[in-house]
């Protein structure tokens, strides 16, 4: 790697890393804010933070899609200046529509940031980098979300307003490593050449169908698995058991995620991501039938997170480089905006989880999750063999 890319990819992932602090800061106590300054019952909380959340992963689309029209240095440093905006605004508004309508900017902005900053590494980095510098971002983004909450929570014993300060000061650092360090990709730097942009191909790519409706179910179950777990836990014991499970699994995923997810992205290679994705599922599946028959058993439920773990650990670079394979040279930040819809199962896990646990046995969702990570399996395949049959017909 040259000196100035090696200095441009630190730089963007330490910038990765400062923003993802700020939002681990203050994303868990939005629901406290809200509560406390404008006295919200958690019902209604629970919709204006699906509001936020929903705005900003469709409007992070299009904008996303629009990235690849411009350059991805500018078009990153106006979407964390938008953050920032986002951040200072809240404290200082006092209308519930304008703090979900900034919320809504806050995420919208930090999509669109991690959206580009993947076009950005798939554009410039060669193909045997790519997953190894995708493994170390998301290791990054996990250890932001384990130092962020901490920081926030010492902060709320302050200020109810601190964190949001701590974000957009953490955010500030970014726009000048990036500004500084980061340089302008050129399209004669491009191994390969870009072609003409045309968001309607996203429409017509039957692999980028498959794929993103593989990243829906798969974030379903992955997403948000710490709170569809509490939810799990609640129904069949108590919330004093339930903090302890809490307190059990989340240390472990973390731990194995920091630990294996660099050591196991790099080794991903176009060769062997159809058997890496099938062991991925098949962890998944284990892991939930341990959740299934922990009981009571703290062990048991460490065991079944280690396990459940390295499927995720494995699908986070693999999801990644199945749509790196299939965007064409100057519709990168088009496709990897369209997966970046397949978060919308994690946003409606804690909804759907909730209805399962009330109409049905409380064993029956992890019967549903696994059935949920083996469609998401078979759809990757769906894609792999869709994107392989269309690189026989570009080649003809």
């Amino acid at each position: 790697m040259k000196p100035s890319l090696r200095r441009s990819t630190g730089a963007l992932l330490a910038s990765s890393l400062l923003l993802t602090i700020g939002r681990g800061a203050t994303l868990p106590f939005m629901t406290i804010y809200l509560t406390r300054k404008y006295a919200m019952t958690v019902d209604t909380i629970g919709y204006a933070m699906t509001i936020a959340l929903t705005i900003g992963v469709i409007f992070s689309l299009g904008f996303g899609i629009l990235a690849d029209k411009f350059d991805k240095k500018r078009y990153m440093l106006l979407a964390i200046v938008a953050f920032i905006a986002g951040f200072i605004a809240i404290p200082l508004v006092n209308s519930v529509t304008l703090v979900v309508l900034f919320f809504a900017l806050i995420n919208c902005s930090y999509s669109v940031f991690a959206t580009v900053l993947k076009a950005w590494f798939s554009d410039a980095l060669s193909s045997t980098e790519k997953a190894r510098i995708f493994s170390l971002n998301y290791t990054i983004l996990n250890i932001g979300w384990t130092v962020g909450p901490p920081l926030g929570t010492l902060l709320v014993m302050y200020s109810i307003n601190l964190p949001f300060l701590l974000a957009a000061v953490c955010a500030a650092l970014p726009l000048m490593l990036i500004q500084r360090y980061v340089q302008r990709l050129l399209a004669s730097e491009s191994e390969q050449t870009p072609v003409a942009w045309d968001p309607s191909v996203l429409l017509r790519d039957k692999a980028l169908l498959w794929f993103t409706l593989s990243g829906l179910l798969a974030s379903f179950v992955g997403g948000s698995f710490a709170s569809c777990l509490s939810q799990y836990v609640l129904a069949v014991a108590d919330s004093t058991f339930a903090e302890k499970v809490i307190a059990v699994i989340l240390p472990v995923n973390a731990a194995i995620v920091v630990s294996l997810q660099y050591a196991v992205g790099r080794r991903l290679s176009t060769t062997n991501l159809r058997p890496l994705m099938t062991l991925g599922t098949v962890c998944f599946v284990l892991g939930l039938v341990g959740f299934m028959y922990s009981d009571n058993n703290l062990i048991y439920w460490g065991l079944a997170a280690a396990v459940f773990t390295i499927g995720e650990v494995i699908y986070a670079p693999g999801e990644y480089m199945l749509i790196d394979n299939i965007a064409p040279p100057g519709m990168k930040a088009s496709y990897f905006s369209a997966q970046a819809l397949g978060w919308m199962g994690a946003a409606m896990n804690p909804m759907l989880t909730g209805q399962i646990l009330t109409h049905m046995p409380p064993a029956s969702l992890f019967l549903i999750l696994i059935a949920a990570i083996v469609i998401a399996w078979a759809l990757v395949l769906k894609g792999m063999n869709a994107s392989g049959r269309r690189k026989a017909l570009t080649a003809l």
